[in-house]
């Protein structure tokens, strides 16, 4: 048993992951909240022809982002806190001592895992919004151009930094509904908190994760006084990696 490695651990992650039905409901819910999202946002704009402009479309069809990142932290959650809940983590240690090891396998697969249903989420979104609006006045708005591909492909990569925020959370709370809120509070609060401050926030609301999403991530222009959306991206995994490192001290601390 204590022979089992990365690759071992890796492959019982995926197949834990694959086999749960949480797992495929969230993964389906963020698609299709994204999907809803840019069709709903495609409709409210068809009135308002040809005002709209192809950049306002893109911009709010991604705003389903704002759900996908929940759903896709609750995934990241899960994918640790199921086993202390039904107790099969002594197991998981049973078969591959070095809890390390473990941790790292479940960043791996669920940050994989992620990466791919955030890319498709966004996708959808994108998708949504410009079905929405064919035959009108409104420009169609081409992958091909670089500000529209970088805002879909970067709140993909959001989208999985906050799944992977997830697993560092369910590693340090261990309790599913708990772990969620945690994660939750997290996305929402501190935004909340800068709003009051107005304009005068902008220092310190760029490194808040939902303004990162909703106005330099998910945008073909980010506001004015905020971070790239490539910054914001890499900032976000900074805070997931602040987050798993947390939970893999604590991880090799306590009793399984």
């Amino acid at each position: 048993m204590s022979g089992y490695g990365f690759r071992h651990a890796a492959r019982m992650e995926r197949i834990k992951l694959t086999s749960v039905r949480s797992t495929w409901w969230l993964a389906t819910a963020a698609v299709l909240s994204m999907a809803a999202a840019g069709v709903g946002v495609g409709i409210g704009y068809r009135a308002h022809t040809p005002v709209a402009t192809t950049a306002q479309i893109l911009n709010n069809s991604l705003s389903g982002a704002i759900l996908a990142q929940l759903l896709l932290g609750a995934l990241g959650v899960l994918a640790v806190t199921g086993e202390y809940g039904t107790g099969t983590i002594r197991s998981t240690f049973a078969a591959v001592p070095r809890r390390r090891t473990v941790l790292a396998a479940k960043v791996a697969v669920g940050g994989g895992a992620a990466l791919v249903v955030g890319l498709l989420a966004s996708v959808a979104g994108y998708l949504g919004g410009q079905l929405a609006i064919r035959g009108t006045a409104i420009p169609a708005a081409s992958l091909g151009d670089p500000q529209i591909l970088r805002a879909v492909l970067l709140t993909g990569g959001y989208l999985a930094a906050a799944a992977l925020i997830g697993v560092g959370v369910g590693t340090v709370v261990r309790h599913s509904g708990a772990a969620i809120g945690t994660l939750f509070a997290l996305v929402f609060v501190p935004s909340f908190a800068i709003g009051l401050f107005g304009e005068d926030g902008i220092a310190v609301g760029r490194f808040v994760p939902l303004l990162m999403l909703l106005n330099s991530v998910a945008v073909t222009t980010p506001t004015p006084g905020l971070f790239a959306g490539w910054i914001s991206v890499l900032l976000m995994c900074g805070y997931a990696t602040v987050a798993i490192l947390c939970g893999g001290v604590l991880l090799r601390r306590r009793d399984a």
